[in-house]
């Protein structure tokens, strides 16, 4: 009897001892990464933006998306959700401040009304270019974006608001005036008086409008083609690689930098730090290395865009050096604006000096 309640207890301990292990166990599966290090564990971001899956947007997310996959050895990647699946596009820097989401692929137009700040990138002739040369344009860009007392400042600003930008890309050269009719080409200032241009909008686009003598008209994007179809407009303010792939109907282009759109790519500033230092690492040079990959990419494509334009039938005009000066102090107006109503653009500008 005695061996047989010395035997029963020891089935009771190896009972016992099992049923833990077990527990431990199906705690450790449930909770995934419980028990890994932060070197060990896996982080997955959401990030939304606006735009379909053939675009630029788009597609510089997966190659962002994939180098960090490859960097991090699997470790970090991002989910992403195109054309406007989780919110409208005017949503997403609220939906990353409230942590709905960790990133989104903007636009300078869409994050004016985040900040006004980003109107710097919608004012005309605010970096040198070559009307023949698409490459300077870009690298100036490019140059000021990344300058300490210049794109670095908006950066600051973000940081200050909770936003990490992690790279000042673009999708498309700058924004020129595009006409219906060959009798409205525009070689100066004074030959778009009058005329009627579909603009941007936001606070910029009219004053460009103004400035050069002609007026501003909001149409949706959804009936931009249709409005040039019907000569409810002259013309648009719009950028080549667009205007090419869209194919609008338009027939002639004329190479002033009216505007200079950026598409930065956005995250949560608590999210980014909330990552191993290393990830962060990963995230910040890969974000560099994005500008890189997008400046290939998008001068290509340019230079792709002009020669189907002309394809197309569109008559491209170059300005000369006179009539650039021309642009440049009928467009001075628009920079006031700027100056006036938008804090700390007066510093800006002055870097840009």
């Amino acid at each position: 009897m005695k061996k047989y309640r010395i035997a029963l207890c020891l089935l009771l301990v190896l009972f016992i001892t099992a049923c833990g292990n077990t527990t431990q166990s199906n705690q450790n599966a449930a909770g995934g990464n419980s028990s890994d290090s932060p070197e060990q564990e896996e982080y997955v971001l959401k990030l939304a933006h606006g735009y379909p899956t053939t675009s630029f947007m788009h597609t510089f997310m997966e190659w962002f998306n994939e180098e960090l996959q490859q960097r991090s050895e699997g470790r970090l990647s991002i989910d992403i959700y195109p054309s406007g699946q989780l919110m409208p596009v005017d949503q997403e820097m609220p939906a990353i401040l409230q942590g709905q989401i960790d990133m989104s692929h903007s636009s300078s137009p869409v994050l004016t009304s985040f900040d006004p700040i980003w109107n710097f990138y919608e004012l005309p002739f605010i970096f040198d270019y070559d009307p023949k040369d698409p490459a300077v344009f870009l690298e100036n860009r490019m140059a000021f974006s990344k300058s300490e007392n210049g794109g670095q400042i908006i950066s600051q600003m973000m940081e200050e608001k909770g936003l990490k930008i992690l790279s000042f890309g673009f999708v498309d050269m700058f924004g020129s005036v595009y006409t219906t009719d060959l009798d409205n080409l525009v070689t100066g200032p004074e030959s778009a008086n009058g005329l009627k241009l579909r603009t941007p909008g936001g606070m910029i686009g009219p004053e460009t409008a103004q400035a050069i003598g002609a007026s501003s008209v909001t149409i949706a994007g959804a009936e931009v083609i249709t409005a040039l179809q019907q000569k409810t407009v002259d013309g648009l303010l719009t950028t080549p690689i667009y205007a090419s792939q869209a194919k609008l109907p338009v027939k002639s282009f004329s190479v002033v930098p009216l505007f200079n759109s950026v598409t930065p790519l956005v995250m949560s500033l608590n999210k980014f730090e909330s990552l191993p230092a290393d990830l962060q690492e990963i995230l910040v040079q890969t974000g560099e290395d994005l500008e890189k990959h997008i400046m290939e990419s998008v001068l290509e494509e340019a230079q792709t865009a002009y020669t189907n334009l002309e394809s197309q039938g569109v008559k491209i005009y170059y300005p000369t050096k006179d009539e650039i000066a021309e642009w440049e102090e009928a467009t001075k107006p628009v920079r006031e604006v700027f100056v006036n109503q938008v804090e700390g653009g007066a510093e800006l500008l002055e870097a840009l000096e």
